[in-house]
């Protein structure tokens, strides 16, 4: 039903409408979902539930974060002396990004090279604008599925991190191998092969290991396992250390 009424929304209202009454509309959404079954550590809101999506994501009422999201927020407020350190976020969503924002970050720069989302940089992944070992941390989330030169993508992630630096990263992931094809150029054949109009290639978990470790990273692997309360899908994040 929630995405049947933003669909309707997108329909008939202007986007700069949407976006200028985007927290307005969340609030009042949010209402029907007062309580203390859940949690959105996002936000920092209690509630009844969160939204299950037609993919069987559970969304934030309130301010529309995913499990992912709400995930990688506990895994950086985890980091040893995490507001020591500086921050380099790709393609922040929004709740993410004013959370991370509001916190004593020693730097928190975002950037989004195609404007989908609203960010201080526009960084081409593949020929980072920054000086060698500049960032304690960086947040790559569903971003190298997107990348034609995705061996030289880590290069780059690696080159700007510092020594010791740690780099999260996730895509979608699949068994087996990679599965990638030059050939398969159309959205409708990137849909049908990839899971998505703009994707170029499925990652294993083991094949992206493979190159980060390629690209001089060490690599730690970590599945977690779902949580109702905070609304957590099981899911796997790599963790990409600069040794």
């Amino acid at each position: 039903m929630y995405e049947k009424i933003k669909k309707i929304a997108k329909t008939i209202l202007p986007k700069s409408i949407l976006e200028k009454n985007e927290e307005t509309l969340r609030n009042l959404v949010a209402l029907k979902y007062r309580g203390n079954t859940v949690f959105c550590n996002v936000c920092s809101s209690g509630l009844s539930s969160f939204i299950k999506l037609d993919n069987d994501e559970l969304l934030c009422p309130k301010c529309g974060s995913l499990p992912r999201t709400r995930r990688l927020l506990e895994l950086i407020e985890k980091e040893p002396n995490w507001s020591t350190k500086s921050l380099l976020h790709f393609s922040p969503p929004k709740a993410l990004r004013k959370k991370l924002k509001s916190l004593p970050l020693k730097a928190y720069v975002t950037t989004d090279y195609e404007g989908e989302f609203k960010a201080d940089k526009k960084f081409n992944i593949q020929q980072i604008d920054e000086q060698d070992n500049t960032y304690d941390l960086i947040i790559c989330y569903h971003v190298l599925e997107h990348i034609p030169n995705d061996r030289q993508a880590m290069k780059e992630l690696f080159r700007v991190l510092k020594p010791q630096g740690k780099c999260f990263i996730q895509t979608p992931f699949k068994k087996g191998e990679i599965y990638e094809d030059e050939t398969i150029t159309t959205p409708e054949e990137r849909t049908k092969h990839f899971g998505q109009h703009d994707h170029l290639r499925i990652y294993s978990v083991e094949g992206l290991s493979k190159r980060l470790k390629d690209a001089g990273f060490q690599v730690n692997v970590s599945t977690f396992p779902s949580y109702h309360k905070f609304g957590y899908n099981q899911e796997t994040v790599i963790e990409a250390i600069k040794s």
